[in-house]
């Protein structure tokens, strides 16, 4: 089973002589022209309102990590954070507290009371590895 396959310049030259004239589909042009090609959108600057506005809720969600409520709802805010792709404005605080979940873990074997539930197991157990931590199924 040998196939000769032949890209010989010459032959290719000789071919684009012959067949040098295209055929034109006649597209009609488009209803939108190039607008959107020349459009520059002058919304890049931001003002100092909505800059003031991000910094007040990056504050309000560090505070709310750093609060001491119940582990589930802290593994919930997490795995919310994580989710809408805005972790990385977190990453230390969520570092110290899966840390600080992961230590508490390896000390006691037994679970919390509080967390027994199916989902907040699989929660625990999921953000803990997704972000390094070694634990055992």
């Amino acid at each position: 089973m040998s196939l000769e396959v032949s890209a010989s310049p010459a032959k290719v030259i000789q071919n684009a002589g012959k067949d040098s004239t295209r055929r034109s589909a006649n597209y009609h042009p488009s209803i939108w022209g190039d607008h959107f090609l020349q459009y520059t959108c002058d919304t890049q600057e931001t003002d100092d309102g909505s800059n003031v506005k991000h910094l007040e809720l990056k504050k309000e969600i560090r505070r709310m990590l750093k609060a001491d409520n119940k582990p589930s709802r802290t593994l919930q805010l997490i795995d919310a954070i994580q989710r809408l792709g805005v972790s990385y404005h977190f990453e230390s605080e969520i570092d110290e507290i899966l840390g600080k979940m992961h230590k508490a873990s390896q000390d006691s074997d037994l679970c919390d009371n509080e967390n027994d539930e199916l989902y907040y197991i699989s929660l625990h157990f999921r953000l803990l590895r997704q972000n390094g931590y070694k634990i055992s199924a």
